[in-house]
């Protein structure tokens, strides 16, 4: 008999044809004239058979059946024998049991997988009734995760054989070894092909729901590994191989219900097949213990949750649980112990309790999802009741995971979107910083008596650069909203919190330059940094910003001086120096200190005591090296003949200049360094004036002496007011003023001219053989604020009860005696800084203030020839500008008749040098060390 006639046979009587009804169909057919067998159109596909057969029957009952034609199939393509239904397409496999071909079903024209059992296995039973049990056990499990079986037969040898769906893609470990590798050499999430993590696991929860069906139908399919999952090359994924199956029924299961009915096999009904105690099959890197020990009848649903959960395991590490030499030393191992803990820097106690092994690798791992690791740690648990019920348990915690794990994707590609904003931000900023530039070149020159047409390109710099501005804060709100939005999606999101905290930092280091309040700005970057899991690469640093640590290098000239420590605390709205500890003899180096400002007190044996202050930020290492660099500059400790009892030293070093956004006049916030200087601690009072002004009547300097003595302003340009201080022709004396007011012998000085000022420190010079001068405006400002940017000397409180003002009287507003305010005093012990009376500086005033080099020694020397010599130095400055004008000079502080603001440190203005004014006065300060040392 032909294929052709066999294959005909074959579909009608799987249509129900008798065989007299197919004989006599064929005998027609081969009686038919060959012209005739293309008379009618030939069905295509078996439907189309049957459909013919049927409609022949149906119309023609008492005539034979014709059978139509199958289209023909090359003569070179081999067929599997005694199947002629199938072409031999070659082999896909050959294990210990049987073989597996690819066929090509030529009646309805698919390509399946042919598995046959081996010739040897026929004179096994239990490897018959295996191979027979696995095709029906997989025939009754009808799910998409399971290939379906499609026929069963007995070859004419005696071999059994059945044909299922081919399978084409991956083996669920290549793929896993793909990730896993690209994780290793490139750092990469995302395999070449596209996989990731959270597609291994998404694979692994389908192979979970497949084998959780099983479970349902009473099936446990006891040989789960990467090598018999397959994964599809359209995204399917298939369990394979259920040859080692284990039936073990479902009693609770009704027999007519459905899709539910319990799996039924020969051998299951069979108790002469079944494996017995003691055996061990399967594969030992994957069994559980009760498996690789034999023990068949603990055997359940439990026992493929272990292999799930190894599955799991090598998901998460790339390996499997447990490696060896050979097949032997596996399944020691398997029953030894747990494998090595996926848990990083796990507690060995904490693992003995748990019952875990720690390995080497143990310490290496990465940061795995610890929701996953949980759920490897259960599923692989040595005890059975440990463990999930089955594989719909371990589904279901995958399942939250991957759903979890997709919230993550949408929140990273929104949190993709914020990254592109800063970079935008920075760049408008940037422009609006040029334009600004510009703006300010363009006014530069323009008076601002000027009309505004010359103002107006200027202007329109300006106004752009404002625009800008306000676009960059609209992209920077823009991306703050990303970056939230993007946690209602991950609320646990590393790379949004990471994102948030670095944004909130940013914010809080700006506000603390600003001396603005950061505590909204910090509680942001806490909540996010608490956020960032432990192993985050920015955690550790952003940490370290919060808790602020620096350190003190501190040498001085002798060495040997004792450090006091004293830290700046709040107090009463003021900062009051509160002893901590000593930190020993000087030299000092790399202490670690806490961020915060501090008083340091040098005590050395031989030299006067000297005070110190120290601001430390955060992170910072206040090392005292000078701005040309080098070693840190030793501190000089005066010998106690070089200080006066007035005399206060204010050490060489760095300080916070300016920076105060209430003075319209304030420097620019920047550190400056400033040389050694000695001020002295009160300003200039009445009394020691008047010693001035009598020296220089003694010295027929008369004239001179009436220039610079006190006078009321004169009601004209160029007219003298009268004089204030009391004048015989031989003595100064106090007297009232044209308001009635006696000024008294300690108040300090006032209505006196910046050269008057000037006059008296060269007098002070000469007498004393010291370099007295009007101190520098930056010279003064450290003096008055110390090195920590506080706003007043006392800190950045403020009450009327502190300083001399204009609210610090209970009756009539008028000047007070110097240092009666005690608190108005600098880290320095100088006093009247803030209030009292304001004090010309010898500077010539600058808006952007004077050169930073003012405030560094220049050699000075008692001018030859001059009355009463006249000091000269760089911070002394030229009297007349270019064109032979006076100079506009710098007065800073605070006095009697100001309000509040006008007391800070940083308040600076400036007037003719001829002006005078009843708040008006001076003090003197030189440099130290003095002439300076070789």
């Amino acid at each position: 008999m032909s294929a052709d006639a066999q294959d005909h046979i074959d579909a009608g009587l799987a249509q129900g044809f008798s065989v007299e009804q197919l004989r006599d169909a064929l005998d027609a057919r081969s009686a038919r004239p060959p012209s005739q067998t293309t008379m009618a159109p030939l069905p295509a596909t078996a439907d189309d058979t049957v459909a013919s057969l049927e409609e022949n029957r149906e119309e023609h009952p008492d005539r034979a059946v014709t059978l139509p034609t199958i289209p023909a199939v090359p003569s070179d393509t081999p067929r599997i024998v005694g199947l002629s239904r199938y072409d031999n397409l070659g082999p896909i496999g050959i294990g210990g049991m049987g073989e597996v071909r690819r066929v090509r079903d030529r009646r309805l024209g698919r390509r399946l997988a042919l598995k046959t059992l081996h010739s040897p296995a026929l004179n096994r039973p239990s490897l018959v009734a295996r191979f027979l049990e696995e095709a029906q056990v997989t025939a009754q499990l009808q799910h998409p995760g399971i290939v379906p079986i499609h026929d069963l037969g007995t070859l004419p040898d005696g071999r059994l054989w059945f044909t299922m769906r081919e399978v084409t893609g991956q083996t669920f470990g290549a793929v896993i070894a793909e990730v896993h590798a690209a994780r290793r050499t490139r750092m990469q999430p995302t395999a070449a092909s596209g996989w990731t993590l959270r597609r291994l696991v998404d694979a692994l929860h389908q192979v979970c729901e497949a084998v959780g069906y099983a479970h349902s139908r009473g099936v446990v399919h006891r040989d789960l590994k990467p090598s018999n999952i397959m994964v599809g090359s359209h995204g399917e994924v298939l369990v394979l191989d259920w040859g080692l199956a284990k039936v073990l029924g479902r009693p609770d299961l009704a027999a007519d219900d459905g899709e539910l009915n319990p799996v039924q096999t020969d051998r299951s009904r069979h108790s002469a097949h079944l494996t017995q105690v003691g055996q061990v099959t399967g594969t030992p890197a994957y069994m559980p213990p009760e498996q690789a020990l034999g023990k068949v009848d603990q055997i359940d649903a439990r026992s493929d949750v272990y292999a799930l959960g190894a599955l799991l395991y090598q998901v998460l590490s790339g390996r499997s649980p447990y490696a060896g030499n050979s097949a032997f030393a596996v399944l020691e191992k398997v029953r030894s112990g747990p494998p090595a803990s996926l848990r990083p820097h796990r507690d060995p106690e904490d693992m003995r309790k748990r019952g875990l092994s720690s390995g080497a690798d143990a310490s290496r791992s990465r940061a795995l999802p610890p929701s996953l690791v949980a759920a490897c740690e259960r599923a692989m648990a040595r005890n059975p009741a440990d463990r999930f019920d089955g594989a719909a348990g371990l589904a279901a915690e995958l399942q939250a995971w991957l759903e979890g794990a997709k919230r993550q994707e949408d929140a990273r590609a929104v949190v993709a979107r914020a990254e592109g904003k800063a970079p935008e931000a920075a760049a408008l900023r940037a422009q609006a910083a040029i334009l600004r530039t510009e703006a300010a070149a363009l006014l530069k020159d323009v008076a601002d008596w000027q009309p505004e047409e010359d103002k107006l390109p200027g202007w329109a710099k300006e106004d752009a650069a404002a625009a800008l501005e306000k676009q960059a804060e609209l992209v920077e709100l823009e991306e703050e909203s990303l970056l939230r939005g993007s946690l209602t999606h991950a609320p646990e999101l590393p790379e949004a919190h990471a994102a948030l905290a670095g944004r909130y930092r940013a914010e809080h280091e700006a506000a603390e330059a600003a001396r603005h309040d950061p505590t909204r700005a910090e509680a942001l970057f806490r909540q996010h940094l608490a956020a960032l899991p432990e192993s985050h690469p920015e955690r550790a640093g952003h940490f370290a910003y919060l808790k602020g640590d620096g350190a003190l290098t501190l040498a001085t000239d002798p060495p040997g001086a004792e450090v006091l420590l004293h830290r700046y605390v709040p107090h009463r709205r003021r900062l009051m120096a509160r002893f901590e500890r000593s930190l020993g003899t000087t030299p000092l180096r790399s202490v670690s200190l806490p961020m915060g400002s501090y008083l340091c007190i040098l005590k050395h044996p031989e030299r006067a005591e000297v005070r110190y202050p120290v601001a430390i930020g955060r992170g910072e290492h206040w090392h005292g090296v000078p701005p040309e660099g080098g070693d840190p500059m030793p501190i000089p400790l005066p010998r106690p003949g070089e200080l006066g009892p007035d005399d206060c030293y204010v050490p060489p070093g760095w300080f916070a200049c300016g920076g105060d956004p209430h003075q319209e006049l304030s420097l620019s916030a920047r550190r400056i360094w400033a040389d050694g200087h000695i001020f002295r601690r009160f300003p200039v009072t009445n009394t020691e004036y008047m010693a001035f002004l009598n020296a220089l009547v003694a010295e027929g300097r008369t004239e001179e002496a009436l220039r610079h003595a006190p006078r009321e302003r004169g009601g004209t340009a160029g007219e003298q007011g009268a004089l204030i201080y009391g004048f015989d022709g031989t003595h100064f004396s106090l007297r009232p003023d044209a308001d009635g007011d006696v000024w008294l012998p300690d108040w300090p000085v006032m209505m006196v001219d910046w050269y008057g000022a000037q006059a008296f420190a060269a007098w002070a010079a000469a007498r004393t053989g010291q370099p007295w001068r009007l101190p520098g405006e930056l010279a003064w400002e450290k003096a008055a604020r110390g090195v920590d940017g506080r706003f007043f000397p006392w800190g950045d409180g403020f009450d009327p009860s502190w300083a001399g003002m204009r609210r610090s009287h209970r009756g009539r507003v008028l000047p007070t005696a110097v240092g009666a305010f005690p608190v108005d005093e600098s880290p320095y012990g100088i006093r009247d800084l803030a209030g009292n009376m304001q004090d010309w500086c010898g500077d010539v005033f600058a808006k952007a203030g004077p050169p930073a080099a003012s405030v560094r020694h220049a050699p000075a020397t008692v001018a030859a020839g001059s009355p009463a010599g006249v000091c000269v130095g760089a911070a002394q400055g030229d009297v007349a500008d270019a064109a032979g004008q006076a100079s506009i000079r710098v007065f800073r502080g605070g006095s009697w008749a100001h309000t509040a603001s006008f007391l800070c440190a940083s308040n600076r203005s400036g007037n003719d040098p001829s002006s005078r004014f009843n708040a008006l006065g001076f003090r003197l300060a030189r440099s130290f060390p003095w002439p300076l040392n070789p």
